[in-house]
């Protein structure tokens, strides 16, 4: 049996806004991202690592206190670095109140400008004190341990790979963040997608700076 090879998706040279329209829609659905890491990049546990406090912690995530907690735009936003032996995507996902459709992606850019300049040694030992201590009771279930076993089989990592994670988040650094900050959070490299009406919101989104917006569906 042959198995297809498919092309790797060319980097995102310069942002794109795209819209599909959902007439009617009275919410906004958001994705943001490019084709980024495969797992087995040496980058990819690092870049992890920088997203936490972007939009990978939760309640401690920029992009939840801001969109949820400050703004109450949405009930949820995350961020996330996907990935196999294949590059996966990083991803901005979020479902916004169709009324503050561009309020809410400004709110986005805006943080991923200040992001890498603006992270701080607070934000390092928050990172650094889950993704240690969430470590201990991670591998508790048969499911988690055959994860880990599927992890080790299927990258070639090795059996202790869990403890060479915890000690590469012990020793990363400020700097070391605002550098995979702006190698791979720079929101000028990135795809913004929308799904909604475009009739009350597509026209505002040429005021988010990157252009006339696409209608993929006319």
């Amino acid at each position: 049996m042959d198995i297809p090879v498919f092309k790797r998706p060319a980097p995102v040279e310069k942002p794109q806004v795209y819209f599909y329209d959902v007439p009617g829609a009275v919410q906004s659905v958001l994705r943001v991202g490019y084709p980024a890491l495969a797992a087995t990049d040496k980058d990819f546990y690092p870049a992890t690592i920088a997203n936490y406090i972007l939009g990978g912690g939760g309640f401690a995530s920029q992009l939840t206190q801001q969109l949820r907690e400050g703004k109450g735009y949405t009930y949820g936003i995350n961020s996330n670095f996907s990935g196999s032996r294949n590059p996966g995507t990083f991803t901005i996902s979020s479902g916004v109140r169709a009324n503050v459709t561009l309020e809410s992606l400004q709110l986005v850019k805006n943080i991923l400008e200040n992001y890498g300049k603006g992270y701080s040694d607070a934000d390092l030992a928050t990172t650094q004190g889950f993704l240690v201590k969430s470590n201990a009771r991670a591998f508790e279930t048969a499911g988690a341990k055959l994860n880990l076993l599927n992890n080790i089989s299927s990258y070639g990592w090795k059996p202790d790979y869990v403890k060479e994670r915890e000690q590469i988040v012990k020793t990363m650094t400020v700097p070391q963040i605002r550098t995979l900050s702006g190698k791979y959070l720079d929101p000028n490299k990135m795809v913004w997608l929308i799904v909604g009406d475009a009739k009350t919101q597509l026209p505002r989104l040429k005021e988010l700076g990157f252009g006339e917006p696409i209608l993929l569906n006319k």
